[in-house]
């Protein structure tokens, strides 16, 4: 008996969406002929997107490279993270691209499957009719893994493994997935292990590293993935565990191998790219880290994850490789490329609706300035643009507290910066990569802060034995260590004008001494107790400032 069709295609709304008019013709007469009637076309992603947030299409065959716009894997991620598609349409990237990193881009968005040019219309009516049947079978695990219930989900595929049919292998994949998102690890890990007593299959490999690495077994996590690249070098997913783990061990020049290699087979992952730029800081390979951060801030170009962050991780990457090469003309190249990266983004409009440009200007160059060691320019940028944040009675916003915190650290206002880290820990905005980027240059400014915490107290015990000229070398040397610190300076302020009132000796130079300090704080917006006593000490110069001219 002839086989019996299995999909109306009469029936189902299609959309092809490909930027040339030949292949959709081509494909167009390919579904007519199956009996497809109801077929829309669009030239690009976003032409694509208008129409899915009007129809719901069944039958979805996007190009992988659509042009200038969004790609097919840019497309898909916008769909889903929008919810355009319905639980049973099929969505096929098609594409004649076959170089590695493009494939495996595409397949790790997970797309229903991938259709590699050319092919008969015998070749995509079996694999349209193989998908169909998969999401036929898990329609109901499908419906509740998109209304995020996990327990009905967990529930329905396993009744489909119960039936022991041609999907128990992916039914078993799929419910590991729901255990592990769950922190069900010990279901997670005996559903695995059964899989691997019947057969060492990557994928059970791969999950079962993940689970071992998220417990801490280090060990064990690296022990399968290396089995899974003895396998199959090409195994991204085996190299990203394999080098997280050894970055957990402490094997940091190793984890930066491993990334580089993962980096290199399969670019197009955000997750991927700032896992080696987080591995590429702690190794201080800043090369490696702005490749990591420009590869990010390409991607997210024209697509749904294109946000002011992947902006200001790249500007970032570039200052943190300023601020710590002794290479003048390589400091010089890193300035002028984050000067110009800054200038670019005036182009995204789209980056700052919620976040002004004029503050990320001015706190991008805020810290320029600090990383050139122009300290005193740098607070003052900071100052001005939080006068005029607070003019237009607005917060400073979240996505900026990283510059301001790491201009901070640099310029020796340690309070303030721990004081903004404390917010921004309660606001619990910034990714892993940001927060573990503030916590590396805290832990490299801890022995300066150390340092200074001791010479101001120590000149602050002077002062209060009312020996002012040990008071004065203590705050000077504090503020070798905190060039611009605001309470530091007031602190030598002090004890300078005790000095001019109680003694006759190089009085002009003490005075001259105590005017060049007061420019670290003048015509800067302090907070309330530091205002209110720079202007009584200020008043107390001008009073004692009198006397002199008399001498």
């Amino acid at each position: 008996m002839p086989e019996k069709e299995i999909i109306d295609f009469k029936e189902r709304k299609v959309l092809i969406v490909d930027d040339q008019r030949s292949f959709q013709t081509l494909l167009k007469g390919m579904l007519f002929g199956l009996g497809a009637r109801n077929i829309h076309f669009a030239d690009t992603g976003e032409s694509a997107i208008k129409q899915c947030m009007e129809i719901k299409f069944d039958l979805l065959f996007i190009d992988y490279n659509l042009g200038l716009g969004k790609n097919g894997r840019q497309l898909l991620e916008e769909l889903r993270i929008k919810k355009c598609l319905a639980v049973g349409s099929i969505y096929m990237i098609v594409s004649g691209e076959t170089t590695r990193p493009m494939v495996l881009g595409a397949v790790e968005a997970e797309p229903d499957d991938y259709l590699i040019k050319p092919f008969s219309q015998g070749v995509l009516k079996n694999r349209i009719h193989k998908v169909f049947n998969r999401k036929k079978t898990l329609k109901k695990t499908l419906s509740a893994i998109s209304n995020d219930d996990k327990d009905t989900a967990i529930t329905e595929v396993k009744k489909i493994i119960s039936c022991n049919n041609r999907y128990r292998q992916y039914c078993t994949k799929l419910l590991s997935n729901l255990y592990k998102e769950q922190k069900n690890f010990e279901q997670a890990e005996q559903l695995l292990v059964n899989e691997l007593n019947t057969k060492r299959v990557a994928w059970a490999l791969i999950s079962l590293a993940d689970i071992f690495y998220q417990q801490k077994l280090y060990r064990d996590a690296l022990a399968l993935c290396n089995e899974v690249l003895q396998q199959n070098r090409f195994r991204v997913e085996a190299h990203d565990i394999k080098a997280k783990c050894l970055l957990a061990q402490g094997e940091k020049k190793q984890a930066l191998d491993v990334i580089k290699k993962s980096a290199v087979i399969s670019p197009y992952s955000f997750t991927r790219q700032y896992l080696f730029a987080d591995i590429a800081r702690k190794n201080s390979a800043y090369n490696s880290l702005i490749c990591a951060c420009q590869s990010v801030l390409a991607m997210s170009k024209r697509s749904i994850h294109q946000n002011i962050e992947h902006q200001l991780n790249y500007v970032r990457s570039l200052l943190d490789a300023a601020q710590n090469t002794d290479n003048a003309p390589d400091k010089e190249h890193y300035i002028k490329e984050s000067k110009l990266a800054i200038q670019q983004a005036k182009n995204e409009k789209s980056l700052f609706i919620k976040t002004p440009f004029s503050s990320f200007e001015a706190l991008c160059h805020a810290r320029i300035d600090a990383v050139q060691g122009k300290f005193l320019s740098a607070k003052k940028i900071l100052a001005d643009a939080n006068c005029v944040i607070e003019e237009n009675k607005e917060t400073l916003p979240y996505d900026l507290y990283p510059e301001s915190i790491l201009t901070l650290l640099q310029i020796g206002e340690f309070e303030a910066a721990f004081e903004q880290q404390e917010a921004l820990k309660q606001h619990n905005k910034n990714s892993q990569f940001v927060e573990s980027m503030i916590l590396d240059q805290t832990n490299k400014a801890q022995e300066n802060i150390r340092i200074f915490e001791q010479h101001n107290k120590e000149g602050i015990e002077e002062y209060k034995k009312g020996n002012f000229s040990l008071a004065i070398e203590a705050f000077e040397k504090a503020l070798e260590y905190a060039p611009v610190n605001t309470g530091s300076a007031l602190n030598l302020i002090q004890a300078l004008i005790q000095v001019l009132q109680h003694s006759k000796k190089n009085r002009t130079e003490v005075a001259q001494k105590c005017s060049n300090t007061f420019k670290l704080v003048d015509g800067i917006k302090l907070p309330h107790l530091h205002e209110q006593r720079y202007n009584d000490l200020k008043a107390d110069f001008k009073r004692v400032s009198k006397t002199l001219k008399h001498e």
